[in-house]
């Protein structure tokens, strides 16, 4: 209290918070809070691989369509054991299936028969934290999010033991409650009762 952190200080929280933020979003905490992002990949016939170094920001696909004309065509985002499943991967024709590999490559099949370009639009990995900025959480879990950033300074900063045992405890029900902040919501309709 009363006091300015120096920068040094600012910098080990900032970079303690953009790790938490990229790891919860990674795991798919806070990801609805970051606006999707599009791009095109540039499709090269008979080139089944499409490499998304050029995305620095791409945390994981939201849909992808295939330019033809000016119209695009549904890809559909398959999973890698959808991909493995496929009998034929050196099919060619208008992809229709892509598989998003961990290791930041697309897979499409059938591989292109001619030169496409596929629009892309992800989810983007949260922004970086610089001061003065807000950070890019929901006001809803600000909470728990403090939480779990002081529980990781705790010894940058030279926080008392005990007092750091309190807040590893705290951080993972912080956790839980980020989780259950980020589940789902549906609107509840009305049920009509036939059965009696």
């Amino acid at each position: 209290p009363d006091e300015t952190p120096s920068g040094s200080e600012a910098a080990a929280v900032n970079e303690a918070i953009d790790l938490r933020l990229k790891e919860l979003h990674s795991l798919g905490v806070l990801w609805w809070n970051t606006a999707g992002a599009t791009t095109d990949l540039a499709l090269i016939s008979g080139v089944a691989t499409k490499s998304l170094s050029a995305v620095t920001d791409f945390l994981f696909a939201i849909s992808v369509g295939l330019r033809i004309g000016t119209d695009d065509k549904p890809i559909s985002i398959i999973s890698h054991r959808e991909y493995q499943n496929i009998p034929n991967k050196d099919d060619i024709g208008e992809p229709e299936k892509v598989f998003f590999a961990p290791s930041g490559s697309a897979y499409f099949w059938p591989i292109p028969e001619a030169n496409y370009t596929a629009k892309l639009t992800y989810n983007a990995l949260a922004a970086d934290t610089s001061n003065p900025d807000a950070v890019d959480v929901p006001v809803s879990m600000l909470r728990s999010f403090v939480t779990l950033v002081a529980s990781d300074c705790a010894d940058d900063f030279g926080v008392p033991e005990n007092r750091v045992i309190r807040l590893n405890a705290e951080a993972i029900e912080a956790k839980k409650t980020l989780c259950i902040l980020n589940s789902e919501r549906v609107d509840t309709t009305a049920v009509q009762v036939d059965y009696f």
